[in-house]
């Protein structure tokens, strides 16, 4: 059973209030050029946004089209990438899911979320961050961020299932598609400024409605 719709909608109306007032400013969060997008989240797999941040705008200065990175050689995407780590590889991929979409797609990024996910190297969340970050296709994102907002506000003590996280998400999910961005980027930055490793409770919007906010005052 998921929780109470109430509880839900609160979940949403707060979440969605102060991401309007505390986003954090990425330059790929003002653009929608699904190449773009695509290839950013990957790059933020496992890698630090400030990273990412110092070879974003080099990186798409020297590759701005699929077609760009597909006929670039590996060694030459490997020394922008450089200071993410793990370079060669991350150039490996990013190599194929090019050629992946010059072969099947015509250079285009496709918008179906079964197509993005049979792309190599595309996981769940690079797939479902495409379709609402590039296409305006409302969906959930499920990852170590979202999961632990979702599990402290709703679930604590008790560890939820995946499963029963994506329903919450899902119910909670805004409809309308800048809506929906405004929300996934909201429980991004609220895990990582507000629902941190330790989290500030005293600062939290979400308040008294907090399973673990509640347990930790009974403790």
């Amino acid at each position: 059973m998921p929780p109470g719709r109430e509880k839900i909608e609160f979940f949403k109306v707060e979440i969605s209030r102060w991401s309007r007032a505390n986003l954090r400013d990425f330059p790929w969060r003002r653009v929608s050029d699904p190449y773009v997008v695509l290839v950013t989240e990957k790059l933020l797999q496992q890698t630090d946004f400030g990273h990412v941040r110092k070879v974003w705008h080099e990186f798409f200065r020297k590759f701005p089209t699929v077609s760009d990175l597909a006929s670039a050689g590996e060694e030459e995407i490997a020394s922008v990438l450089k200071p993410l780590g793990l370079w060669r590889q991350r150039a490996k991929q990013l190599k194929a899911l090019a050629n992946e979409l010059i072969a099947k797609y015509g250079g285009e990024v496709p918008r179906r979320y079964e197509d993005l996910r049979a792309l190599p190297g595309v996981g769940d969340y690079v797939a479902r961050a495409t379709l609402v970050f590039a296409f305006g296709i409302p969906t959930y994102l499920l990852d170590v961020n979202t999961r632990k907002v979702v599990q402290r506000f709703f679930f604590h003590p008790r560890e939820a299932s995946d499963r029963e996280v994506i329903e919450v998400l899902e119910l909670a999910l805004p409809a309308d598609p800048e809506e929906c961005k405004l929300f996934n980027w909201g429980l991004i930055d609220f895990s990582a400024l507000v629902c941190s490793r330790k989290p500030k409770c005293a600062k939290c919007p979400l308040g008294g409605s907090c399973s673990y906010r509640l347990a930790q005052s009974r403790s």
